[in-house]
C-alpha cells in the first residue's frame, strides 16, 4: 500500500515540476523575435544535419559495397573512420573524408546578450531556490546533532 502512494505521489511530484519548469522557461524565452531566430537556427541545423547524415550513409554503403565485391568484407562498417582506414588497407585508395564535421546548433544560433542574461538570472534563482528547500527539509527532518 504504501509503494502505491509513493508511486501516485512520485507521479504528481513529476508531473507539477514538469509543468512548472515548462511554464518558466516559456516566460524566460525572451522575445518574439529571439524566439523566431531559434526556430529558424532550428531547422538549418536540422537541414544539415540530414545532409550530413545522408553524406556519410553514402560514403559508408559505397565502402562497404566496394569491399564486398574485392570479397574482402568481414563485417559492415558502420563507424566511418573504420570503414576509410580499412578500404585503404585492402585497396590502397585514399577515399576523401566527409565535407565538414557534424553539425551543431551554436554553428546556426547564438543567443542574444539579453537571453544569456535572463537564463543566468533564472539559473541562480533556482540553485537559490533549491537550496533553501533542502535546507529547510534538513531543519525539519534532519538529525540533531548532540
Amino acid at each position: 500500500m504504501a509503494s502505491a502512494v509513493v508511486v501516485v505521489g512520485g507521479a504528481i511530484v513529476n508531473a507539477l515540476a514538469f509543468s512548472g519548469s515548462n511554464y518558466l522557461f516559456s516566460k524566460l524565452g525572451g522575445s518574439d523575435e529571439e524566439r523566431r531566430r531559434h526556430d529558424i537556427a532550428l531547422e538549418e541545423l536540422s537541414k544539415a544535419e540530414q545532409e550530413y547524415e545522408r553524406e556519410r550513409m553514402q560514403k559508408l554503403d559505397f565502402i562497404n559495397e566496394k569491399l564486398k565485391e574485392q570479397k574482402h568484407a568481414v563485417q559492415t562498417f558502420s563507424d566511418i573512420d573504420q570503414a576509410l582506414q580499412e578500404y585503404y588497407l585492402v585497396t590502397g585508395e585514399n577515399l576523401p573524408p566527409i565535407q565538414g564535421i557534424k553539425p551543431k546548433l551554436a554553428d546556426f544560433y547564438q543567443p542574444s546578450e539579453n537571453q544569456k542574461a535572463k537564463e543566468v538570472v533564472f539559473i541562480l534563482f533556482s540553485m537559490v531556490a533549491v537550496y533553501s528547500v533542502a535546507v529547510f527539509v534538513q531543519k525539519k527532518h534532519g538529525r540533531k546533532n548532540g
